[in-house]
């Protein structure tokens, strides 16, 4: 029967012979009034369109083949005529493979849709675009806003360029656009739209319906792409009547990076109620979390495999509840429908055999030659020739061993391979040449990877290394839907790397074990050609009998000598354990490939949709063969369709990756250490003490010298004349008394008394010898050497992110005096002090010589000179603008969110005490809010646990105890939050109770107006009572400002307990970072909050010292310019 051949989305005409009954038809019976399914099936374009319009330019229905069919009458039953119906076998296989590419091209259709600025923000459509981007508090956030600004650039580059036209706004508690009016692209207005992106800054709430209400305004629009993050302001309800209206454009809405239930619904909605699009992006997985684009692509994915499934009912004999009759022909039978593979045309023609390649090799071989130890990169071995082990000497005294430390003082201590610590000789330039050739090593191990991937044969079998192969395929009754892709694997196998062995032979197995041939044979061109002849014949059927498969290949014996000393490798392909015991096959294994030179493979191939319903179950079939492959030496692949999901050869490439990672890491950290040593010598301030002589002052007593034979013979004659003299007789205590032996001549034992560690030490050497008057003589052989006073300037490294702390906390590491920036210690050393003499012969005070050649200043009342240079001055300067900065973004980091509010949180489990009594009433709705945006901003985000607590007359708690910050719980607390009402007085006392009462090292937050029904003085002296039995800290946020003595009695209650005392301030400029990044010189607000306050003093201190700067820097500048002149 001839058929036309046509494209591959298109029906092959057919001719009246297909209409006709046949061996090679279909017969089947189904009802006149029932529906068919219809599906539909896209091309490969990838342009910048929706999913729904995509889908329309290219359906897919059964309408077709079953307009090819004739129909006639075979019997009535009630009031529905029956007719049989019948279908060429052809026709059916032809549409079921166009249903197989149709499911292949959606595939790859999602997978376009995740790539690049897609995945952020989806496809959009129209070609007069409005563009509302939330800059809230949240959205715009340090942590956020750079990403954010990237993600826009990218927008704009790869899909907003190709508009006809453009509106650009952003909304925040105020709404902002570049533009009055939409306008034409060009070159110039995208480069506006790109400055536009990068001065986007934080803006408060989110009034999203403002911004709504702006954009329709302008009537030419008709798409709006709304990119939102954070909780509008408004109800979803009212956002949702403004899009409702006629004449409102398109709306596209993304969720950008958002977890927030309320801001996802009014996503989705406003799509729904515009006739638009949603799309969801999840930062945390990196992948579209849902979209509308993705979601009509997916229905359309189940909606072929319904077909598919249906017409293997038919190609069964079962359509639903009708009478069937069967006639399967065996070239429809021999096609076996596969729910999740592909069909590949090609399956049907002759092998296209490739030239045989290059040896191939399993990974861990390859390691063997190309590994970090065979290449002699391995860190340890580079390290060897130069460590020490720290020696150790047990110390009678002490009576304990001790390691001895000057090998730390010159050495960099470096933590072995076996635990140990070890001191090393650093050598810096090997080191990094050893890093660069381990990066080297890395791309090598990366190209390998690629290559493993590079094939589906590689994928499916990974490397066939061996020389004589034996092929085991599980053709089991449960594998029947995945017999295309067992004759497709099969395929690859025989084309692309049997050929390049020595001999092969393919075994399968169900219930019975069938091989081609009764021993191997050579991988000629004509036998892989018979084999794959063979394999299409075959049928699954019956059960899984895998350990009387691998019996008959792993017992098969060479037939002659020459083969006995080839390499032998069975690769067992498999969907499922063995029906027998998986230990009994896995001893059956080891015991097998023990005693031989054979290696058992292991490939298994899983439905992904399966894998997803029976996690469990194949998780325990992993593991099971994954041991069956290691007992037979062998390796462990396992694939879906989709790829590859775990394989021995890439995770032994993994591990070497891992390991060059961990040795590069190592080698940064001896650099670090070693460059750290170095500037510790080259500022003068060394960490050890120092291995030269100690000082030797005035008043230290000299040790005796060695004596000589004719001194000897001095000493003895004086001292003989002295007893003679005083009328004594000198004798020795005994017989064998001697002189003791003295010190060595150059000696470095400490002399006189012990000196303070801060004390300078000098360095001296000095030689003791007798003088011919008996007197003792020194010799310096040795002078100190002169130590500069002068104090260097530091390059300080200061860090990108903020830090979850306190100002004072944060100030003990980056603050002036800690980064040795104070400019009046910098000129208060010895050498700047200003030296004035009262001279009696002419009755007046005298300045000293140098005095005239350095430049004076009067500081802090006293006169001292200038030893800076203009240079050293200005790396002054230049450090402190960078130090300026990082603190104004310290400054905008507190002044942003619900830090600006309430503070930072700082502990992981905290208990937020609410006032709620009458006074509270002016207060409680702006707190309610700014209490949302504190669960969601600080607790939720930094996984901390939490409860909350109202107080007023008594107390009520949301939850009696401390409960993890989950998505449900946060949502659920600001819902408890917003029935809160003011009434009543306030028991402070009562509510601080209850908060220490939850647990130990609670971090308690109380926010009121500082009234309260107690006295101050009882409630300080409770806390100091109750801190003596639990341990915990109260922080503090006072809401009145005009309440001097509220505030007050909250700043003492929360120094009392090591807190914080907080205050938000009244008016703070917006502009007031951007000022400060300026030349301009504003007057900060003052602070009440601690943190705020000690930040603000800091750079007021800052800010003072670089003017002084400025100014030391133009007088030293004017003294030269006169001496020039």
């Amino acid at each position: 029967m001839d058929q036309k051949k046509t494209g591959p989305l298109e029906w092959a005409e057919s001719s009246d012979s297909h209409m006709e009954t046949s061996d090679q038809s279909t017969i089947f019976r189904h009802n006149q009034t029932s529906d068919v399914p219809v599906t539909s099936s896209p091309d490969r374009s990838e342009v910048y369109e929706s999913s729904e319009r995509w889908l329309e330019d290219c359906g897919l229905t059964l309408s077709r083949p079953f307009s090819l069919c004739n129909t006639r009458p075979v019997s009535e039953r009630g009031d529905e005529l029956n007719k049989q119906m019948h279908i060429s076998s052809e026709s059916l296989a032809d549409f079921e493979e166009q249903l197989y590419n149709a499911i292949e091209m959606y595939h790859n259709r999602i997978k376009w849709l995740s790539q690049g600025n897609r995945k952020v923000f989806g496809v959009v459509n129209g070609s007069r675009v409005g563009v509302l981007v939330d800059t809230s508090d949240f959205n715009a956030s340090t942590e956020r806003l750079a990403d954010l600004q990237r993600e826009l650039s990218a927008l704009i580059e790869e899909q907003l360029c190709f508009k006809n036209q453009l509106y650009l706004l952003s909304y925040g508690s105020e709404v902002s656009s570049l533009w009055d009016k939409p306008l034409d692209i060009s070159p110039l207005r995208l480069r506006e739209c790109y400055a536009w992106v990068m001065q986007l800054r934080a803006g408060g709430g989110c009034d999203l319906l403002q911004a709504i209400q702006r954009a329709l305004t302008h009537s030419q629009l008709d798409t709006l792409l709304i990119i939102q993050a954070d909780r509008p302001d408004q109800t979803v309800d009212f956002i949702c009547d403004c899009l409702s209206v006629k004449g409102a454009p398109c709306v596209h809405a993304v969720a950008y990076k958002c977890s927030s239930p309320a801001a996802i619904e009014t996503v989705k909605r406003m799509a729904d109620v515009s006739g638009g699009r949603y799309h969801l992006f999840s930062a945390a997985l990196g992948v579209v979390d849902s979209s509308t684009d993705v979601d009509l692509l997916w229905e359309e994915i189940k909606a072929s495999r319904d077909v598919l499934t249906q017409i293997q009912d038919m190609r069964q004999g079962r359509l639903e509840d009708t009478a069937v009759e069967s006639e399967i022909s065996r070239g429809l039978d021999s096609l076996t429908v596969s729910d999740f593979s592909p069909v590949s045309s090609a399956l049907g023609g002759p092998l296209c055999i490739k030239p045989a390649g290059p040896a191939p090799s399993s990974s861990r071989d390859w390691l063997k030659t190309h590994g970090l130890k065979a290449q002699k990169l391995d860190l340890y071995q580079l390290l060897a020739p130069n460590a020490y082990s720290p020696p150790e000497t047990f110390v009678p005294i002490l009576g304990k061993t001790v390691s001895a430390t000057v090998h730390e003082r010159v050495m960099v201590q470096c933590e072995w391979h076996d635990g140990t610590v070890k001191n090393v000789h650093v050598d810096l330039p090997s080191l990094q040449k050893y890093q660069k050739q381990l990066m080297g090593a890395v791309c090598v191990f990366e190209k390998r990877v690629e290559w493993l991937n590079g094939t589906p044969s590689r994928q499916i079998w990974g490397t066939v290394f061996e020389q004589r192969v034996q092929v085991v395929v599980d053709m089991s009754g449960m594998n029947t839907h995945y017999q295309l892709h067992i004759q497709y694997a099969l395929r690859i196998l025989l084309e692309e790397q049997l050929a390049d062995t020595h001999s092969f032979n393919v075994t399968v197995f169900g219930s019975e074990v069938k091989s081609w041939q009764e021993k191997m044979v050579p991988s000629t061109h004509e036998n892989l050609q018979a084999v794959w002849q063979w394999v299409q014949a075959l049928e699954c059927v019956g059960g899984r009998d895998t350990l009387a498969a691998l019996r008959r290949a792993l017992e098969e014996e060479p037939q002659e000598e020459a083969e006995a000393s080839l390499t032998r490798g069975v690769y067992l392909f498999t969907t499922g354990t063995p029906d027998q015991h998986t230990e009994s096959v896995t001893d059956y294994v080891s015991e097998r490939c023990s005693v031989s030179n054979l290696n058992l493979h292991v490939c298994l191939f899983t439905g992904e949709e399966e894998s997803a319903r029976c996690h469990a179950t194949r998780a325990e079939t992993t593991r099971a063969l994954s041991r069956l492959a290691h007992a037979g030496h062998g390796r462990f692949l396992w694939t879906t369709e989709t790829g590859i999901v775990e394989s021995d050869d890439i995770s032994a490439l993994i591990g070497e990756m891992e390991t060059a990672a961990d040795y590069c890491q190592k080698c940064s950290e001896l650099l670090d250490s070693l460059i750290q040593k170095g500037s510790g010598r080259g500022s003068g301030e060394t960490s050890f003490p120092s291995l030269k002589p100690q000082a030797w002052t005035r008043n230290a007593k000299l040790p005796c010298p060695r004596p000589t034979a004719l001194s000897q013979a001095r000493l003895e004659s004086r001292q003989m004349s002295r007893l003679a003299q005083n009328g004594l007789a000198w004798r020795p205590n005994s017989s064998k008394a001697e002189i003791p032996a003295v010190q060595s001549a150059d000696f470095s034992t400490p002399a006189g008394p012990s000196k303070s560690a801060g004390q300078r030490r000098t360095i001296v050497s000095q030689s003791v010898f007798f003088m011919e008057d008996g007197n003792i003589g020194v010799v310096f052989k040795k002078y100190p050497k002169p130590k500069s006073v002068r104090k260097s300037i530091n390059t300080i490294k200061l860090p990108k992110h903020e830090d979850i702390c306190s100002t004072k906390q944060w100030l003990k590491r980056f603050g002036i005096k800690n980064l040795k920036l104070d400019l009046h210690k910098l000129i208060s050393g010895p050498e700047c002090c200003h030296h004035n003499k009262l001279v009696r012969s002419v009755q007046k005070r005298v300045s000293a010589k140098y005095c005239g050649i350095f430049p004076s200043i009067l500081l802090n009342g006293a006169v001292k000179h200038l030893h800076l240079t203009p240079g050293e001055l200005k790396h002054y300067l230049s450090q402190t603008e960078k130090l300026m900065q990082r603190y104004s973004r310290r400054l905008e980091w507190l002044l942003t969110g619900s830090r600006r509010m309430f503070g930072s949180v700082l502990e992981k489990d905290v208990c937020v005490l609410l006032d709620v009594s009458g006074s509270m009433a002016s207060f409680l709705p702006e707190l309610q809010k700014g209490l949302t945006a504190l669960i969601w901003d600080q607790l939720h985000a930094n996984s901390v646990r939490f409860t909350l607590l109202a107080f007023s007359g008594g107390v009520c708690v949301w939850q009696p105890a401390l409960v993890e910050s989950s998505e449900d719980q946060c949502v659920e607390a600001v819902q408890w939050l917003s029935r809160l009402t003011p009434h009543g007085p306030s028991h402070t006392l009562q509510a601080l109770q209850a908060g220490c009462g939850l647990s130990d090292d609670v971090g308690l937050y109380l926010i009121c107006d500082g009234r309260s029904d107690s006295s101050h003085s009882l409630i300080l002296r409770e806390i100091e009572t109750m801190r003596r039995e639990k341990s915990f800290t109260v922080h503090t946020v006072a809401l009145n400002h005009h309440d001097r003595s509220g505030s007050e009695f909250l700043k003492c209650l929360a120094h009392k307990t090591g807190g914080r005392f907080h205050q938000a301030p009244e008016n703070t400029d917006q502009d007031l970072i951007g000022k400060l990044l300026s030349d301009a010189d504003p007057v900060l607000p003052t602070f009440e909050g601690d943190d705020l306050r000690k930040l603000s003093e800091e750079i007021e201190k800052l800010r003072l010292f670089q003017k002084q700067a400025k100014a030391f820097r133009e007088t030293i500048l004017g003294s030269r310019n006169l001496e020039g002149t």
